[in-house]
């Protein structure tokens, strides 16, 4: 190929969400099966934030330089002015893991130069990043990361540029997200327990309406995922996620790490973490100790904890939270519930995961007269009287079980309000949602139309007129944001392929013109500008030069026509997985659409019939609570049993005789071979 005739450059692709998912995927594949799941998902997190911020702070200081030059950009007072966190020159990830000429890095000191990096990046941003590296995290430590596992890790994060021109802060937070995710359905309890489905962070925000100006905590903030969901709702409502001020506190050191390293990778630059244990320590308080209030309280705490802390009450609790009354020493269910209503603003609202055994465990006190013994009122049960005696209690959802990773307790939704509209006021509303999910492996999912179905009798508070007055717009929002997610993902799309593929037109256009039907059809025009054969225009070539230069053009045009091919074979590859993925984004959101069209008709047949509503939501009043001793139990207020399918008896018994003729035929025929034999 000569020189004026240059192959069509193929733009490097940037990568879509999926394929970013699956990119950081393959990394915890590198190590799976040599490290601990709970100890490995630290090395990855570790390493894939290092990659990150160290090329984005390459990028902000290209970009710092364009502003103020290249001296002043790369002066350390300058960055440390300019821009949100700076890494060390010698921190960088190519010095970190490949090195510089004069001195390469080689795999015995790679795990080295890796903890001595990390360390000067938290140094340089303390106390921001302090610990965030560092903490738990040793890359030297062969017999957990084998030498050759952390090359290839390394390697395989070299081979993608994570800056913000290549992939969005929002693109990138997602994607870690899913690696959070992949760690707990994967791992078990191990990892499962500090991550909320994203289903069920979703119905958390839409439920407990977080809004401008709000001050919101979780307590046992796993991964963060329920507080950068409440952002996620503010978005979603057109209004700025930067105006919620968000608090949280984890006492697992290596899950504190990787919700400090969630917030940031998300782009959230404001936010109050605390490392300990809200129960034992609260670290937010006000400035004369006491817990401080918020506007809204989101929570997954563990199930039913046995240590929490009991032993250290036993004098009575330094902030006052236990005024229902001590919770059980081996269960710290009602121990989280206290400490959400006293960590409340007086017009605060909170929305808790927790077991079902908070709404019936616990007995009332019982006489000889009534029981024939006598016996003290349960603590639990004291509590629980005591939540509803004052209104606390506004809403309960029972969610179907098999839907948290890595537990299959039996979980719900408990919705506090300090301040109830008066409509609701000693009123409960009863949501039973366990019948409409995804079974899946390893853990079942909540739909979209599952969520509407809890949804709609929330908003509704249980009022079924109401609730079909609200229906189509209830329904129409959730149709709305899938076709917003489709939108957004064939956009997606758009964007890695589209400018890449373009050159496949060209392409086609110019090997059909490199084919010999294609050199006559040009002997007919004999145009001058062709890249190819277009010097056999010139007048001036005589009759053996025009012979000569012929021969080594036609031998020029097949191997330009060789690489025009290879080039179409790439595109063309391209071409029919860009057609594949938006056939997959459409598929699935019009399965969406129709599960949500059918929950929007199945629940207008359900609000239309109040014994059928019965089923689904109820809403109790205080005096029936009262009747039941307080017992939330839902199959005590909803109709919870399942109908049993109705059979017709003829229908039956004339099956049974087909089957018994067809087993008596069976038998003849056997004996029959037998007898053969």
């Amino acid at each position: 190929m000569s020189d004026e005739t240059p192959a069509i450059s193929i733009p490097l692709r940037r990568m879509t969400q999926a394929e970013l998912d699956a990119f950081l995927e393959k990394a915890a594949d590198i190590l799976r099966g040599n490290v601990d799941h709970s100890e490995f998902r630290g090395y990855v997190f570790a390493l894939l934030f290092f990659k990150r911020i160290s090329d984005v702070f390459e990028e902000a200081v290209r970009n710092l330089a364009k502003k103020v030059g290249d001296e002043l950009a790369n002066d350390p007072a300058m960055q440390k002015k300019s821009l949100p966190f700076v890494v060390p020159p010698d921190s960088i990830w190519a010095a970190v893991t490949v090195g510089t000429v004069e001195k390469k890095v080689t795999s015995l000191q790679l795990g080295q130069s890796l903890n001595d990096a990390m360390l000067a990046i938290e140094r340089a941003n303390a106390p921001k990043f302090d610990g965030i590296l560092t903490s738990k995290i040793d890359f030297n430590k062969t017999d957990e990361l084998p030498r050759d596992k952390l090359v290839n890790l390394t390697n395989h994060f070299a081979s993608h540029k994570f800056d913000r021109a290549h992939v969005p802060d929002d693109l990138f937070g997602d994607a870690y997200e899913y690696l959070i995710r992949t760690f707990a359905s994967k791992a078990g309890k191990s990892s499962g327990e500090f991550y909320t489905p994203k289903e069920v962070s979703y119905l958390i925000s839409e439920i407990v309406e977080p809004d401008e100006q709000h001050e919101i905590c979780d307590w046992s903030s796993g991964s963060a995922s329920l507080l950068l969901q409440c952002r996620e709702y503010l978005r979603r409502h057109q209004k700025d996620p930067n105006r919620l001020f968000l608090y949280a506190q984890e006492s697992n050191l290596a899950t504190y790490n990787i919700s400090r390293i969630n917030l940031i990778l998300h782009g959230v630059n404001s936010w109050h973490p605390a490392h300990g244990d809200s129960l034992r320590d609260p670290k937010h308080k006000t400035s004369d100790g006491k817990i401080k209030q918020f506007d809204r309280v989101v929570m997954n705490p563990p199930f039913s904890l046995k240590d929490w802390g009991a032993d250290n009450f036993i004098d009575g609790d330094p902030f006052d939270r236990f005024v229902y009354g001590m919770p059980p020493a081996e269960n710290g269910d009602y121990a989280w519930m206290q400490h959400i209503a006293k960590s409340l603003k007086p017009d605060g609202k909170a929305i808790v995961v927790m077991s079902q055994g908070i709404l019936f465990r616990g007995q009332p006190k019982l006489t000889e007269e009534e029981d024939g013994r006598n016996k003290k009122a349960d603590d639990e049960y004291l509590i629980r009287s005591g939540f509803l005696r004052d209104d606390l209690i506004e809403a309960v959802i029972v969610l179907p079980s098999g839907i948290f990773y890595g537990n299959n307790v039996p979980a719900c939704l408990a919705i506090l309000n300090k301040r109830k509209p008066a409509a609701r006021k000693d009123r409960v509303l009863m949501i039973w949602a366990s019948r409409h999910y995804q079974h899946a492996n390893p853990q079942c999912l909540l739909r979209r139309s599952d969520c509407l179905r809890i949804l709609l009798p929330w908003r509704a508070f249980g009022n079924t007129a109401k609730a079909l007055e609200i229906l189509p717009t209830e329904g129409q929002a959730i149709l709305n944001e899938i076709a917003h997610d489709r939108a957004h993902a064939l956009q997606e799309i758009s964007d890695a392929y589209d400018a890449v593929i373009a050159a496949l037109p060209v392409l086609r256009e110019e090997a059909e013109s490199l084919l010999p039907e294609g050199f006559t059809v040009w002997q007919e025009k004999r145009d001058a500008t062709h890249p190819i054969w277009g010097r056999l225009a010139d007048p001036k070539l005589d009759k053996a030069k025009l012979k000569a230069l012929t021969k080594e053009i036609k031998d020029e045009a097949k191997a330009r026509l060789k690489i025009v091919k290879t080039q179409i074979k790439i595109l063309e590859k391209l071409e029919k997985e860009r057609d594949e993925r938006i056939a997959e984004i459409n598929r699935r959101a019009d399965r969406e659409t129709m599960e949500v069209q059918e929950a929007i008709a199945d629940l207008q047949r359900i609000c239309a019939d109040p014994d059928e509503a019965c089923r689904y939501f109820v809403v109790a009043e205080q005096g029936e609570v009262e009747e039941n001793e307080f017992n939330l139990n839902l199959p005590r207020y909803v109709d919870a049993f399942e109908p049993e399918e109705e059979i017709d008896l003829r229908v039956a018994l004339t099956e049974l005789a087909d089957a018994d003729a067809s087993s008596r035929a069976a038998n003849e025929k056997f004996r029959s071979l037998l007898k053969l034999s």
